[in-house]
């Protein structure tokens, strides 16, 4: 038999771990081997049992408290902890749940289809007012409030994602009814991942987005899809409706304002027009959420030199700034999963040119908020490998705007303005896109008198997400609560689409409302050679078990990394003299955390669990797809005696 070692490596100390040798014996107990146990468990070091297979597990702690204050630059100000969990779900039948496993783990073997794939600093921000920074194009419908029909069945406020999942299930269960979703946009509701992402591959992209009905992009399989969801010709004419007849309807550019909820009636605004009023049986709130502006950069947005990176005008604007004649440096402040994203897509894109794509963040390294440290870490030797030069542990303190330029001032993240020789430095962009969160819109709930949560934000609704009778909410902008997780506020894709159906088929009646059960995944993708999934509860602070293929776990070049680095830090700085350059270049070479676990490691394929008490929240799976039904399996059972035979289920292993 071949011989297989099982590495544990927990705050950097390499220790030898146990498992279980039978992969479904972990369903018959619910006793959670938590990390301290591996650690005193067999730490002499010594191989007690044989594996089939070579794998390396790395765990985390809870994140630990701040460390004391010292003469250095003060550490950023601490995340809020996650939300405690729930009373824990009455225990299963393990027979039945191992009957389940089995039967979807030997379904896995078939599953060889390639991968389908159906933001965010958390520091002191600004709100961006609903206003556009620029006028909106495209035309307004109906082109007067008077058009409008005066009152329907369903009103969807929003005109996201989660608002059309609402309205094409209403029309399935209810097509006798008159449905109205009334969106600010003036395109029809449109898929948002692709805007950091696919979009960018396409040519000519500032003329393409212009038009957002005909804009296409290339899907990972290599066929085009359309960006909207539906042409206009699947809505309903807004006349049929005003006659009292039955459809789907659409009004583009035409705000919700104000809701009367006793009077059950809306008023719609549109820029140029009178409002309207429109009167309903039954309301949905999905407003989606706006984009977060750093008060440091509002000269420059007032320049139209600092943009936000949330709708599909947003990245013709970008598009248009970056083909100026002349543009040579774009920087993206933020390190959550859009702004990864977005500086992955633009380097490749300006890959051959003149342009260079800088990445400047707060944290230690991008996604530092929602990887462990060993993975944060790793994506960011990735993007430097696709030609992102990295600033991290930086923030901007002030902007001005010289010559067509963006000229930032950046200090050491948490230092205080004027904090001595060399603390700030100057670098100068042409254009900053501001990747730095964004808040739930809910400007129409406190005066609607509806419950906001104080800490998650967004509307407080229950598991049915119903905030009030005859009131729902959806998507981004709703607070509900998870039978499993607790209370969540969620801003996915997946959950956008699974919470906007199941409010609408709570409200339309046809059925004794069901709650929203579902757990709600996320992708991202950081280059060709990097996509990863995501379920449930994905947090750093929270404490990790992570098991990764030996053979697919190998040494970065300190080499090539450095020479990276340091070019790239080359290129970052401006010219304000020696200190300036010392400061950002330092910032630009370290490759990663201090607080990481061993940092040359690159790792191809894995899996990570996000544990709270005893109960595994959250899966991270690692270039590993088509496995999110385990991970949905094992965040139903929640605890188990042995992580990792849990993670045997997911095959580390095996290539894709």
């Amino acid at each position: 038999m071949l011989r297989a070692v099982s590495r544990l490596c927990c705050d950097g100390q390499a220790l030898e771990a146990l498992a279980r040798r039978d992969a479904y014996k972990l369903f018959r107990s619910a006793v959670h081997t938590t990390s301290t146990a591996h650690n005193t468990h067999n730490a002499a070091g010594e191989r007690t049992r044989k594996r089939k297979y070579k794998t390396t597990v790395l765990t985390s702690a809870a994140a630990a408290e701040p460390p004391a204050a010292s003469a250095g630059p003060a550490p950023p100000p601490p995340r809020r902890a996650p939300p405690p969990p729930p009373p824990p779900p009455p225990r299963r039948s393990w027979v039945a749940v191992a009957a389940a496993v089995a039967l979807t783990s030997s379904l896995g073997g078939v599953y060889y289809f390639s991968k389908i794939k159906d933001d965010t600093t958390k520091k002191e921000v600004k709100k961006l007012k609903p206003k556009d920074e620029q006028e909106e194009e495209g035309p307004l419908y109906p082109a007067s409030g008077a058009e409008l029909p005066a009152h329907v069945e369903f009103l969807v406020v929003g005109g996201g994602t989660a608002a059309f999942a609402a309205l094409r299930a209403l029309r399935a269960a209810r097509p006798d009814a008159a449905l109205l979703l009334a969106g600010a946009e003036r395109a029809p509701p449109y898929m948002r991942p692709p805007l950091s992402k696919e979009l960018w591959r396409r040519p000519e992209l500032a003329a393409a987005a212009a038009d957002p009905l005909s804009l296409a992009f290339t899907q990972y399989n290599g066929k085009q899809r359309r960006l909207v969801y539906e042409p206009l010709s699947f809505y309903t004419p807004l006349e049929k409706l005003r006659e009292g007849g039955a459809g789907a309807g659409l009004a583009r550019g035409w705000r919700v304002t104000r809701l009367d909820l006793a009077a059950r009636s809306a008023e719609l605004s549109a820029p140029g027009q009178d409002p309207a009023t429109v009167t309903f049986d039954k309301c949905l709130i999905a407003t989606g959420s706006v984009a977060k502006r750093l008060p440091a950069l509002a000269p420059a947005a007032a320049a139209g030199r600092a943009l936000a990176l949330h709708s599909v005008r947003d990245v013709a604007r970008l598009a248009r700034a970056l083909q100026e004649p002349g543009a040579t440096r774009v920087v993206v402040v933020g390190a959550g999963l859009l702004a990864a994203e977005l500086a992955a897509a633009l380097a490749e894109r300006a890959r051959g040119s003149a342009l260079e794509v800088v990445q400047l963040c707060r944290e230690a390294a991008p996604l530092d908020e929602l990887l462990p440290a060993y993975l944060a870490a790793d994506a960011a030797r990735r993007l430097r490998a696709l030609g992102v030069t990295l600033l991290p542990d930086r923030e901007i303190s002030s902007s001005s705007v010289k010559d067509g330029r963006v000229h930032l001032r950046l200090r050491r993240a948490g230092a205080e303005a004027g904090g001595g020789a060399g603390a700030e430095a100057e670098l100068a962009a042409d254009v900053v896109v501001e990747c730095v969160g964004a808040d739930p819109s809910v400007e129409l709930a406190e005066p609607a008198g509806l419950e906001l949560h104080p800490e998650l934000g967004g509307i407080v609704v229950n598991a049915e997400l119903q905030a009030r009778s005859n009131v729902w909410a959806a998507g981004d902008v709703a607070c509900f609560h998870d039978v499993t997780l607790g209370r969540r506020r969620v801003t996915h894709h997946d959950h956008a689409v699974l919470s906007g159906r199941r409010a609408a088929q709570n409200m339309a009646g046809r059925a004794p409302p069901e709650p929203y059960a579902h757990q709600s995944m996320f992708w991202s993708d950081l280059g060709p050679q990097l996509g990863y999934e995501a379920i449930g509860i994905v947090d750093s602070r929270l404490p990790t078990v992570g098991v990764f293929s030996s053979d697919a776990v190998s040494d970065a070049s300190a080499a090539a990394a450095a020479a990276v680095s340091e070019a790239g830090a080359a290129a970052a700085v401006s010219e304000v003299g020696a200190a300036a350059v010392s400061e950002v270049g330092a910032a630009a070479a370290a490759a990663a955390p201090d607080n990481a676990a061993p940092t040359d490691r690159r790792y191809e394929r894995g899996v990570v669990f996000y544990t709270r008490e005893r109960r595994v929240v959250g899966v991270l799976l690692w270039n590993l797809f088509n496995r999110m039904h385990v991970a949905r399996q094992v965040l139903a059972q929640g605890e188990f005696e042995d992580l990792f035979e849990v993670a045997k289920l997911f095959a580390p292993h095996d290539e894709e």
